[in-house]
């Protein structure tokens, strides 16, 4: 780094050292507070929100704006959350766990692991998740960059405060690939829209989404089983942990193109259905649907 990035690293270092303090109660005030005013003075992202909502979830406009405004305040505690992503311990904070019988089989897996998660509830503290569940396997969390170098270093360090390496989307193949075949478990945020070079074409709510093939693609050389695994918000200060039965890839028959279809399948329709089951916590100002299919695909 230059002087001056270094200079705003240690700025950046001093600003989360002393925000990492804030309790639960006063992230959630500050992101209610940030909310309100990201409602009232970016109209464009609202209106594109509450369109969205209503769009895909088909619900009456007055429903749209209740999820979307909701969905505002959720969204900016998910982004200050990664603060406490160093402090996050599942048997402390999760009341519920749906599925347990499936967790058992995630910690007895012997096949590597990948992870799927989303934009949905608690996402800046699935690496901690992920360290609780499984201490003893290399962790690795799939993360798109930031242009600022000093708060992608911050970043990464935040999410990897528990062991877990998080690694640039660019350089997943580097990294990952080998991490798996060691028997590691890799995390991915499924629900990010995809350049047309790196998607496949599939339903999601109500509608045709580009959906990145690079998870499936890389289950399917290392042979590894695919685990949908989501933290939402219980609205009492706790978490509900939702496991999705897995998807062992190296049972898939076909050819190549259609095992990454039913793998990308099986990743966006568990997103899907959590979404539908918590719309108010999931990331609608995301431009999801921008890359559009041609005729042809």
């Amino acid at each position: 780094m230059t002087g001056q990035k270094s200079m705003l690293y240690a700025l950046l270092k001093l600003l989360t050292r002393l925000l990492s303090r804030l309790p639960w109660p006063a992230l959630r005030s500050a992101a209610r507070f940030a909310a309100f005013f990201f409602w009232h003075l970016a109209p464009d992202r609202r209106r594109e929100a509450v369109q969205a909502v209503r769009k895909h979830l088909k619900v009456s406009h007055e429903k749209a704006v209740r999820i979307a405004r909701r969905s505002f305040q959720e969204n900016f505690l998910s982004f200050l959350e990664i603060l406490h992503a160093g402090r996050f311990f599942t048997a402390q904070s999760v009341r519920v766990i749906h599925h347990p019988e499936v967790k058992e089989l995630l910690e007895q897996e012997t096949q590597p692991i990948i992870i799927i998660t989303a934009h949905l509830g608690s996402w800046e503290l699935m690496p901690g998740l992920a360290a609780d569940i499984l201490p003893h396997r290399k962790g690795m969390v799939v993360v798109r960059s930031r242009r600022n170098p000093a708060l992608n270093r911050i970043m990464a360090e935040l999410r990897g405060a528990r062991g877990m390496e998080a690694v640039d989307h660019r350089r997943a193949s580097a990294v990952v690939l080998p991490g798996l075949r060691q028997g590691g478990v890799a995390a991915f945020l499924a629900d990010h829209n995809a350049g047309r070079k790196e998607a496949v074409f599939l339903p999601f709510l109500e509608d045709t989404a580009a959906v990145n093939m690079g998870p499936a693609g890389m289950a399917l050389r290392t042979k590894a089983a695919i685990y949908p695994v989501f933290l939402l918000r219980d609205g009492r200060g706790g978490h509900i942990l939702h496991f999705f039965p897995p998807l062992h890839t190296e049972n898939l028959e076909g050819s190549i193109r259609e095992r990454i279809r039913a793998t990308a399948a099986f990743y966006t329709d568990a997103v899907a259905d959590m979404v539908r089951m918590y719309p108010e916590q999931w990331f609608w100002m995301h431009k999801r649907w921008k890359t559009r299919p041609r005729d042809n695909e």
